[in-house]
């Protein structure tokens, strides 16, 4: 529009001079030497426009020979820039789509319009990871790890690929390396957590939660969950190592971290119950059974019993604050099968049968409720069968590699992930949230 107004204009300014010059006629008198030239104003006005205008062509021809390849060059270049640019953006979407070829097929298109770009060196480990060439990955990101403006691009790669074939003392190393080059990379509190815990090296792991937090890489309730984990780790170990005060004060400091989390709560009233405070740890345990019943709670009530029959009476208490609750019929059942109430035991775990509820451990307990009671092996025989069928109870599984514990632990045995338990039974979550973020020891 603008290119169009200006010509427009041009036009009209020429007419009006036409104009001008057609109801304004006069004489030109030119005298070169002995020549003498008389004409119309008008056609000296046109001769001049004329003049001018083939000085501007032979301008314009000189000017398209001297710079016109430098411009065709230019804009050849841009050309492939902006179809290279186009090519990464599309790999980028392959990648998200993850679709390994067509990402690998774009990547070395863009790095032929491109060159050796940050961004088409980066698509391309992008696709080879995808792929599965994890080799020709590591190659570049190395070469990444070695371009000045790539330093921390490359290294987070290298570091991803170490961390995938589980050798965290190259993570460590490229870590110490990366620090050095570049000390203010906030993400690497992350890798240092996650180093640390699978070291089990609560404190350090703690220190570098709190540098991520500071960095807003994670948020504040997430930092506090976290942080409750590493407490309840560092509580277990000085329990392991006989400093029961110093477990306690883990312990406590988890529970404030995270009041409605059951590792948290579990760990605190064992850590009581380790330090005599009976009370204060059934105080716990009551609390807790309301919203998270849990068969540990109710086992660590029962030790703390001078014997079977008052530790029945304190499940039967412990119970009627969530009556509804499946965890506390069989609580009562195993209570009852130790202190030999063999009609209350019968009771709640026929009531689990013919409710649909019953678990395994039901009908274990059932064959020895039938031992205790009647001497029925027979009998027991047969609940032991439906046992094999029967849906298994709730256990603390792995939600990285699937293993199974018997307890929380703040690292799994199978695959070494932190704090990535949850109780779980059959496949279904229990509600027990899970780690905030994937995070491996």
């Amino acid at each position: 529009m603008i290119r169009l107004f200006v010509f427009t204009l041009q036009i009209a300014v020429l007419a009006a001079i036409a104009l001008w010059l057609a109801d304004n006629p006069g004489t030109a008198h030119l005298v070169w030497h002995d020549t003498v030239i008389e004409t119309s104003a008008a056609f000296l006005a046109l001769c001049v426009v004329v003049i001018a205008f083939a000085i501007h062509l032979v301008f314009r021809l000189w000017h398209f020979l001297r710079h016109g390849p430098t411009h065709w060059r230019l804009r050849r270049k841009l050309n492939k820039m902006q179809q290279g640019q186009d090519q990464l953006a599309q790999g980028l979407i392959a990648i998200a789509s993850g679709n390994a070829t067509e990402a690998g097929r774009l990547a070395v298109a863009a790095r032929k319009n491109i060159g050796h770009s940050v961004a088409a060196q980066w698509l391309q480990a992008q696709a080879a990871q995808l792929a599965g060439d994890h080799k020709a990955a590591q190659e570049i990101f190395r070469a990444l790890a070695a371009h000045p403006d790539a330093t921390v691009l490359g290294y987070r790669g290298l570091i991803t690929e170490a961390k995938r074939t589980e050798k965290w003392d190259e993570v460590d190393r490229l870590m110490t390396e990366l620090h050095r080059l570049k000390p203010t990379t906030p993400w690497l509190s992350l890798i240092r957590m996650e180093s640390a815990a699978r070291r089990r090296q609560w404190d350090e792991a703690e220190q570098a939660l709190g540098h991520a937090v500071s960095a807003r890489l994670m948020d504040s309730a997430a930092g506090r969950r976290t942080r409750a984990a590493l407490r309840v780790a560092a509580s277990r170990t000085a329990a392991a190592n006989g400093e029961k005060d110093a477990s306690l004060q883990a312990a406590e400091q988890a529970a404030r971290q995270a009041p409605d989390w059951l590792p948290a709560q579990i760990n605190l009233a064992e850590a009581l119950a380790a330090t005599d405070h009976n009370r204060a740890a059934t105080r716990t345990i009551e609390r807790t059974w309301k919203q998270h019943p849990h068969p540990q709670l109710a086992q660590i009530l029962r030790h703390q019993a001078a014997n079977p029959l008052d530790a029945y009476k304190q499940i039967e208490r412990l119970a009627r604050s969530n009556e509804t609750a499946v965890e506390s019929r069989i609580a009562l059942a195993e209570a009852a099968l130790a202190a030999d109430i063999w009609g209350e035991a019968r009771r709640h775990l026929t009531a689990s049968v013919n409710d649909g509820s019953a678990t395994q451990s039901v009908y274990k307990m059932l064959a020895r409720l039938e031992r205790g009671e009647h001497g029925d092996e027979r009998a027991a025989a047969a609940w032991l069968s439906k046992a094999s069928d029967a849906p298994r109870d709730p256990e603390w599984l792995c939600h990285k590699c699937g293993a199974a514990h018997t307890t929380w632990q703040p690292t799994c045995g199978s695959c070494g992930s932190f704090d990535s338990l949850e109780w779980q039974s059959a496949g279904k979550s229990r509600g027990i949230s899970p780690y905030v973020k994937e995070s491996h020891d």
